[in-house]
């Protein structure tokens, strides 16, 4: 039967080629044989190399394919649109002893396996010792055993987490922040009958969320989810109604088919012909075709600049700061920012589009701008300086330029009051200066001869790297970085690297400027963003980080990592350290931003409606994000 099914799905998109679907004909079926107008389509990012494996403690489980999306659940879930963890599987948030060594975590009552078994401490408390013991194929057990003692039942719903020492930041760790959590609860009446859970691919799960598996593509190409008769008793029915107020009246689509559609042409055919409803990620370019072709395709906004900025994963320029002098050095850093005009570094990227993020490792989302950016730009602008060997002193004025937001509006005949803009453009960026960047890369041990740049008597040469065929953002900064530079009068090079070497080279610090992208925001306690760039964690190039990859090397910064370990992340204390470590970070200049995270992610009004979009922004356009269960119920047929 699923070969039978994928035969006419191919038969079904060539088809659609050809004759265009522009409205829901009465008693239309998808390819999979479910009504249309009862089956939601979301496209994944790309075909699963393991089919029917839906087992998240297998290696090669593909969960963004649907799987933490509909089926998985977490003990806490993100509010992307209040940026605040809530309780998934928990009651609440757990409650702590004084030295943060022991939480008692509360369970909802309720929940429901998908076979009508009980969800309870059993499960919790299985899961968690499951991973804790499994010797090979989990990658979390190693770091698991070092942060917990044990976790042990109370009651029936009720668990307690021993830790190993302080350790006050559970939620984010067991929890879900951005895109999801490892950490997943499995069916212990299952799961404990199992020889070895690593070598179990579980192709009819049972689950706690909402929805089931009704079928698959045995190439990898879909799967096709059922919604549990009894929703109400899935996680997003329980905790669905304690923090969102879902009810019965909210029940989401019968059906979602998740499909990986193939390359960027079949994308937009698809789109265009009503045959998905949900879009990942596309260039402005695909957006403004499939908008031209179709008018109920739309984005986060109906205008220009389209795109939400509030993805968590800013993009920008990252240094391998353990290849030693120069990449290491501060002033050099500082050089490469003042050398390059963000004016047309915007443009080049997606025409102006995107809230600029300058400072590294926090990115500028909403409210990253509001907790970070704007707190530290009186600092910037009036305490920062840079003083040189020659008496040169360079002040916030010499390097930040606050002016971007209103030069992009007009550029791009944008109105709007300064609120407005500088939330869609952002605070500032670095300042083109070069005559200050000259002299910084002078102060970094860089000669300025006639036929270019030397460092130690010999050629300096710049080697900038990217990912191919994927993160645009993050490709184009590289690429319109590498003109500016060029310009500038520096010998670079420019190298697009297939997924596996750009990961194993990004680990082990094998790049010397390039587009990775370790700037992050989601909440106010940025620990968990930062703990990475701890120094003592750095390894020697060539060998695979246990930290940040760029290998940024700074005492102050790790000092304050490790007071932030023991610290309640509630408190002001660990917000004043956090802006601290950014001030540091902006004095060293380990990576430059570009932008936030700015995601041009179509929907399709033509069969359901009731997408988040900044006009209706309960939460963000996150399909591939484990929180989209919570947004499915908003999304309603079109009457």
């Amino acid at each position: 039967m699923r070969k039978t099914l994928s035969l006419c799905l191919a038969l079904a998109m060539v088809l659609t080629m050809f004759v265009g679907v522009t409205a829901l004909a009465e008693g239309e079926m998808t390819a999979v044989g479910t009504p249309r107008s009862e089956t939601l389509v979301m496209e994944c990012q790309s075909p699963t190399d393991n089919p029917g494996q839906f087992n998240p403690y297998m290696i090669g489980s593909s969960m963004g394919f649907g799987v933490h999306q509909l089926m998985m659940s977490h003990l806490w879930e993100m509010d992307t649109a209040a940026g605040e963890q809530f309780g998934e599987i928990a009651d609440g948030m757990p409650e702590p002893n004084e030295d943060f060594t022991k939480f008692t975590v509360k369970l909802r009552q309720g929940i429901k396996w998908s076979d009508g078994e009980d969800l309870t401490a059993d499960d919790v408390v299985y899961t968690f010792n499951m991973i804790k013991t499994t010797e090979k194929g989990i990658s979390m057990t190693a770091y698991l055993n070092t942060i917990l003692d044990s976790v042990e039942k109370i009651d029936d719903y009720t668990v307690q987490f021993n830790m190993v020492s302080s350790f006050p930041r559970l939620t984010q760790v067991f929890g879900v922040t951005i895109w999801g959590n490892s950490y997943r609860i499995v069916p212990e009446h299952i799961y404990s009958k199992l020889e070895d859970v690593t070598q179990f691919k579980d192709p009819n799960p049972v689950v706690a969320g909402p929805y089931t598996v009704k079928d698959f593509d045995p190439n990898g190409y879909w799967v096709l989810y059922e919604l549990r008769e009894d929703w109400m008793q899935s996680t997003l029915g329980v905790a669905g109604a304690a923090y969102y107020g879902y009810t019965e009246a909210d029940t989401p689509a019968k059906y979602v088919w998740v499909r990986a559609l193939g390359d960027d042409t079949t994308r937009q055919m698809a789109m265009i012909n009503n045959e998905v409803d949900l879009l990942c990620e596309v260039t402005p370019e695909m957006l403004d075709y499939m908008r031209s072709q179709n008018d109920k395709i739309a984005c986060w906004y109906n205008e220009f600049p389209y795109a939400t900025s509030d993805d968590p994963c800013s993009k920008g320029l990252v240094f391998s700061c353990g290849q030693g002098e120069p990449w290491n050095n501060k002033y050099f850093h500082w050089g490469i920012a003042l050398a390059m005009d963000f004016d047309e570094i915007s443009l080049g990227i997606f025409d102006g589009a995107g809230r600029a993020a300058a400072f590294p490792i926090i990115t500028a989302t909403s409210s990253g701008q509001e907790l970070y950016y704007k707190p530290l730009l009186d600092w910037l602008e009036n305490e920062f300086t840079i003083e040189l060997s020659d008496g040169t002193v360079l002040t916030g004025a010499d390097v930040w330029d606050p002016e971007y937001a209103f030069r992009m509006a007009e550029f791009k005949e944008i109105e709007g009051d300064e609120d407005y803009l500088i939330d869609m453009f952002g605070v500032g960026c670095w300042k083109y200066n070069p005559e200050a960047a000259e002299k910084l890369f002078i102060e970094a041990g860089l000669e300025k001869k006639d036929d270019g740049w030397y460092y130690n008597g010999e050629k300096f040469t710049i080697e900038m790297s990217y990912l191919a065929d994927t993160e645009a953002q993050a490709g184009r900064g590289v690429q319109a970085a590498y003109d500016q530079l060029s310009k500038f009068g520096f010998d670079v090079t420019i190298v697009s690297k297939s997924s596996a070497s750009w990961d194993t080279d990004g680990s082990t610090g094998n790049f010397q400027i390039a587009g990775y992208w370790p700037f992050n925001f989601i909440t106010k306690d940025i620990y968990d963003k930062i703990q990475g760039f701890d120094a003592d964690l750095i390894v020697p190039v060539g060998e695979r980080a246990n930290g940040q990859s760029c290998r940024w090397d700074n005492a102050e910064a790790t000092e304050i990592i490790h007071k932030l370990a023991g610290i309640d992340p509630n408190s002001e204390e660990a917000y004043q350290l956090g802006l601290e470590f950014l001030k540091i970070a902006i004095e060293d200049l380990p990576m430059i931003g570009f932008h936030s995270g700015v995601k041009f992610v179509p929907t399709n009004s033509s069969i359901w409606e009731g997408y988040p979009s900044a006009d209706n922004a309960y939460n963000g356009p996150w399909w591939w994000w484990s929180c989209f269960k919570y947004i499915a119920p908003r999304i309603t047929l079109v009457k």
